[in-house]
């Protein structure tokens, strides 16, 4: 590999917060419960999951392969979990990347606040590098702020 052929990365880091109406312990269990997690992180309408493992404890990896229907390239993510405090905090490192060659490495906490009558305030904090362009960070912030728009209907779905 020449220095030619090396992609500059793009550094971004963001947070997306949010209120949910369900107790810390039950949202954290969406993440932790391998078959919730699988519903709302997941699968989605368009998508074709090839492989999916998941390995909730400090030291576990999770593995995901797919695809948009119909597309030629296949996407991965890899994920290691570095903490795990039960509804409170998780922390994660994860690689995503497109036929085989990463495209962002990411650092990420995901905290959970008792917030309100019952409810559960979550922050996520996502420090990144990205390898596409410009776009990459506000593009990946988007797409988490959409997982936890799933997580909400998960959540609200099977309560």
């Amino acid at each position: 590999m020449t220095a030619d052929t090396i992609t500059k990365p793009i550094f971004g880091t963001f947070t997306i917060e949010r209120k949910l109406r369900h107790k810390p312990e039950r949202v954290f269990r969406a993440f932790e419960d391998p078959e919730a997690h699988y519903r709302w992180f997941v699968s989605g309408e368009g998508w074709e999951i090839a492989r999916y493992t998941h390995d909730f404890r400090v030291g576990g990896h999770e593995h995901g392969q797919f695809r948009p229907v119909g597309h030629p390239s296949t996407f991965s993510n890899d994920t290691w979990y570095l903490e795990i405090a039960e509804a409170r905090r998780i922390s994660i490192a994860y690689s995503m990347g497109m036929d085989g060659a990463p495209f962002s490495h990411s650092l990420a906490v995901t905290e959970f606040f008792p917030a309100g009558k019952g409810g559960c305030r979550l922050v996520y904090t996502e420090q990144g590098a990205y390898y596409g362009g410009e776009d990459d960070v506000k593009n990946r912030k988007a797409g988490c702020a959409e997982l936890f728009g799933k997580l909400e209907v998960e959540l609200d779905a099977h309560a």
